[in-house]
């Protein structure tokens, strides 16, 4: 089965649009601003939520159409991603990390301070990007193939 390019696309889209706002919103607002707003922290940590579980609906369908393997959890498909070649071990490691801190966001295993939030909004955002581009390269091989 093929993948569904212009899904996969949407999705790359709408990360781009999240990670967009969230550095924007950092742009414009000093540091202890943001930190003391609850409602800037919750607008983030929802684009952040979101972005991340695009991140996942994109690693799932990928491994389900180009692999044909159903992944147990995201954590499975991002592995499938890695064993391919499709993903380095470096960013397995920062993807996974980015599921367990969605998980936390929506399950409220434990409490993210406003600094680790901050800390993650300002250093790790480059993380999506990376992951894009590698999807990327993905769907420009599956267009030569066909």
């Amino acid at each position: 089965m093929a993948i569904d390019k212009e899904r996969v696309l949407q999705k790359i889209a709408y990360i781009r649009e999240q990670v967009s706002a969230i550095e924007e919103l950092v742009k414009t607002s000093k540091r202890q601003e943001l930190l003391n707003d609850p409602w800037k922290l919750r607008g983030v940590k929802y684009a952040l939520q979101t972005a991340i579980e695009a991140v996942i609906d994109i690693a799932y369908h990928i491994v389900a159409k180009k692999y044909n393997y159903p992944p147990a959890d995201a954590r499975d498909a991002l592995r499938v991603l890695e064993k391919n070649g499709a993903i380095s071990t470096d960013d397995f490691d920062n993807y996974t990390a980015m599921v367990d801190f969605r998980n936390r966001l929506v399950h409220g295993y434990q409490e993210i301070s406003p600094e680790r939030l901050y800390e993650l909004i300002t250093n790790r955002l480059v993380d999506f990007e990376r992951f894009n581009k590698s999807v990327m390269k993905i769907i420009r091989a599956e267009e030569h193939k066909g």
